[in-house]
């Protein structure tokens, strides 16, 4: 029986002790989360709060499994099916859907309702858009991380165009526009080089890597993958985003097609959609860089995140405890220090983020006129409860979209036919 329950949420991570192999059995009274993170500093600041934990609750052990993230939902959902579950972990929004749609995930809404000092209220309201049925809450969402623009300075001044940031300011950054300047940009780049590069490159791949990409472009058209529960990829609104990039890439080769590959952090692609998270990434790099919003369109300024965020599994030994450590984890406090990692949806940690964001490779008016509304105006996708099977489902028309020689509104209109009797399944 699938359990209607609210969708979830995409990208980022947090951890606590010692970093061990998701196979290594803890004692019985440590209570332990899955997570998928290697970052040093990152698991250092978990490990220090964990501790911080441990030391309130009469030092019950708190210990940390982390796996590669490709192997990660596979090894945990091993664990959940042999009766060996963690205590707490952290999902992106494809899998947490599948896991809630299977009542896998514990229901945290009445410990964070009847806390107080929790200030469950903070929390920018559409945050728990993936992760609210009803009064039941399936999980917390720690990092809430706008997808903008990160593009190659040096590029487009060598070329005499536009500065990305400057027509956002004039309202002047749109897709039209991108494009048209795109095809002034390519001839000026080095062989190899591309002016767009999809979010990671991932454009070509399965669809859960290539959304984040896709979802701020059909929204800057007016699109949207569906409404309610009817697909609306067939519409004009949405042949007209995808036709744009899929004109970029085949039509004027300004975005990488394909099979190539051209990364921006190298500095061989002129601009590409980032988050927080990736900017890491800039450090040592050959080439000024700068910082711009999503490109809009007819549709408006698309505001669009993506998110990660912590569960407790029904099946879990220390589930009280577990609740509580998700607590402390997702708490002000805690919040304000995994900021510079994970991007909070907390108003209160938001109120302050231009001093939470000093010294990072975000300036002042980025973290004021790109991050902080695109937290507090951003929108998560809405995962579709069926979604496990809608992206199997269409993953062949998207393989099929991204050929020189496709039809776009023929291949959207084939995607909705495929994809329609999933988003109508009611069980």
């Amino acid at each position: 029986m699938r359990k209607r329950w609210g969708r979830l949420f995409a990208v980022s991570a947090v951890a606590l002790t010692a970093a061990c192999g998701i196979g290594d059995r803890a004692g019985a009274d440590t209570v332990t989360m899955t997570v998928w993170t290697s970052n040093q500093e990152q698991l250092g600041l978990l490990n220090r709060l964990a501790g911080e934990f441990s030391a309130q609750h009469g030092g019950t052990p708190v210990r940390i499994q982390t796996v590669p993230q490709a192997d990660y939902t596979t090894k945990v959902s091993v664990r959940l099916a042999g009766g060996d579950p963690p205590d707490l972990g952290w999902l992106g929004a494809p899998d947490a859907v599948g896991m809630a749609a299977t009542e896998v995930l514990a229901d945290v809404g009445p410990a964070l309702r009847a806390d107080p000092a929790y200030r469950l209220g903070d929390f920018v309201p559409s945050a728990f858009t993936n992760w609210q049925d009803g009064d039941a809450v399936y999980g917390v969402p720690f990092s809430t991380s706008p997808f903008f623009v990160v593009y190659n300075r040096d590029f487009f001044a060598r070329a005499g165009l536009p500065d990305p940031a400057e027509l956002a300011a004039r309202g002047e950054w749109t897709w039209d526009r991108l494009a048209g300047l795109a095809r002034e940009l390519q001839s000026t780049l080095p062989s190899g080089s591309y002016v767009f590069q999809s979010n990671e490159g991932s454009l070509y791949g399965p669809l859960p890597v290539s959304w984040p990409t896709l979802d701020p472009l059909l929204r800057a058209y007016g699109a949207r993958f569906a409404s309610g529960d009817e697909c609306t990829m067939d519409s004009s609104e949405a042949a007209r985003a995808i036709g744009t990039l899929h004109r970029m890439a085949f039509a004027d080769g300004t975005a990488v097609p394909p099979g190539a590959q051209a990364d921006f952090y190298a500095g061989n692609a002129a601009l590409t959609i980032t988050q927080l998270s990736r900017l890491s990434q800039l450090k040592g790099a050959k080439f000024q860089y700068g910082f711009a919003p999503l490109p809009a369109g007819p549709g408006g300024q698309p505001q669009v995140t993506g998110q990660a965020g912590l569960v407790v599994f029904q099946q879990a030994p220390h589930r009280d405890l577990a609740i509580e450590f998700l607590k402390f984890l997702t708490s002000e406090r805690s919040m304000r220090e995994l900021a510079r990692f994970f991007p909070p949806p907390r108003q209160s940690v938001l109120a302050d983020a231009t001093q939470v964001y000093a010294g990072t490779a975000l300036p002042p008016d980025a973290v004021t006129n790109i991050l902080v509304p695109g937290i507090t105006e951003g929108q998560a996708f809405q995962y579709p409860r069926t979604w496990p099977e809608i992206k199997t489902a269409a993953q062949p028309v998207f393989d099929e979209l991204w050929s020189p020689g496709a039809n776009v509104p023929e291949a959207l209109s084939e995607l909705c036919g495929e994809v329609g009797p999933l988003l109508r399944e009611k069980s």
